[in-house]
């Protein structure tokens, strides 16, 4: 994975990075609000399992079926009309907050530098990560990842807030069955392949936002209409909206 720092507050020299990465728009971007966070899906990072089988990958299959399974059944009055399947699951589970092994991205890079910068953190580095997947399939068509490494995943548009945030997943292996999951950010030959004038590289770039651009490129966003009204459509994403405002210090206007 490469990793550069942007040294220029403008947006114009963010979206310059990323042109200049392989594979360019085609790569899928995910905003955190903390550099340091590394690149872990929901279910690893619970850390104690009050399950013991015979290896730590086969514990957490074991636990997120589970909780995929209350998902279920627990909210099935509220779930939309959707096939079952293995994928379809994890997609409907992980976008209404249950643990699992996929990874939330979205195919606009602007919405990944709101997600980073959205709160005020006048010390802390943000980061947008952008990763070339490997392949890209029907959500009921996938039950194991094959040799690839990064798979691509479009979900139904079970919400408005799927379409607003052009939301993908991603599903990637475990790595060795008996040993903790190591985040992608720290795996080698993670990100398709594709022909540059060098030769070939691998799509996966993690570009640093420094804390002192946060505040500017925040303002750049709301002022071209990336909040969290139009990101989370409904009175929900109105209020967070006000809200994040507010704590920003603007005023009502």
């Amino acid at each position: 994975m490469q990793t550069i720092e942007l040294t220029d507050r403008s947006l114009a020299a963010l979206l310059a990075i990323i042109e200049k990465q392989p594979g360019s728009y085609g790569n899928l971007f995910r905003g955190q609000a903390d550099a340091s966070w590394s690149l872990v899906p929901s279910l690893y990072r619970v850390k104690h399992l009050p399950i013991a089988s015979e290896n730590q990958e086969k514990n957490y299959d074991i636990f997120e079926f589970g909780w995929i399974n209350s998902f279920f059944d627990e909210g099935l009055n509220y779930l939309p009309t959707i096939t079952r399947t293995y994928s379809n699951d994890r997609i409907l589970a992980q976008h209404f907050g249950v643990p699992t092994r996929l990874l939330d991205w979205t195919r606009d890079p602007l919405v990944a530098v709101y997600f980073a910068v959205e709160n005020p953190q006048p010390n802390l580095d943000a980061a947008v990560y952008m990763i070339l997947p490997e392949a890209k399939h029907r959500p009921e068509d996938v039950k194991s990842l094959g040799p690839h490494k990064v798979i691509e995943l479009t979900p139904p548009a079970i919400d408005a807030r799927i379409t607003a945030q052009k939301s993908v997943f991603t599903f990637h292996p475990y790595g060795p069955s008996n040993q903790p999951f190591v985040p992608l950010d720290k795996r080698e030959e993670i990100g398709g392949r594709i022909t540059v004038p060098e030769g070939i590289a691998r799509g996966f770039t993690k570009i640093i936002i420094p804390a002192r651009v946060r505040e500017y490129l925040r303002g750049t966003l709301h002022g071209m209409g990336y909040d969290r009204a139009h990101l989370f459509p409904g009175l929900d994403g109105v209020g967070a909206n006000i809200s994040a405002r507010a704590r920003a210090g603007g005023l009502w206007n």
